[in-house]
């Protein structure tokens, strides 16, 4: 079958390839999807059934794209202090190795990171 495309250059240690067929058995695209560990940190942290969740998301994906991979596990109170319009809050910090980056910003993600959200933190 072959080697997906970009895949040389990527771990084979957790990337998947996918293949979509046409009809007649003709290959027509492929889509790789790589692991990635959210961490949350602060009040999303005691808000959530666990303080880490592992998701696969396809090549290129930004941690936007991300957002409705946490939606369907998530409670209330931790969407609100997450979610805004199905995006990440633009109040919550998102840190990729050790540096904050835009969670609208395409392909920083990369197969194996630990990306962390902490929200705002409140009170005295």
């Amino acid at each position: 079958m072959g080697l997906c495309p970009g895949l040389l250059n990527q771990s084979f240690r957790e990337i998947t390839c996918q293949w979509t067929f046409h009809a007649s058995g003709r290959k027509l695209a492929s889509k790789i999807t790589m692991k990635v560990t959210i961490q949350l940190l602060g009040q999303a942290r005691q808000l959530a059934k666990s303080d880490r969740v592992t998701m696969e998301v396809p090549e290129g994906a930004s941690v936007d794209d991300l957002v409705p991979g946490l939606l369907g596990e998530a409670s209330e109170r931790l969407l609100t202090v997450l979610v805004e319009d199905q995006r990440l809050r633009r109040s919550v910090m998102a840190i990729l190795r050790d540096e904050t980056i835009d969670p609208a910003a395409p392909n920083l993600l990369q197969d194996g990171d630990e990306l962390s959200l902490l929200p705002p933190m409140s009170g005295g």
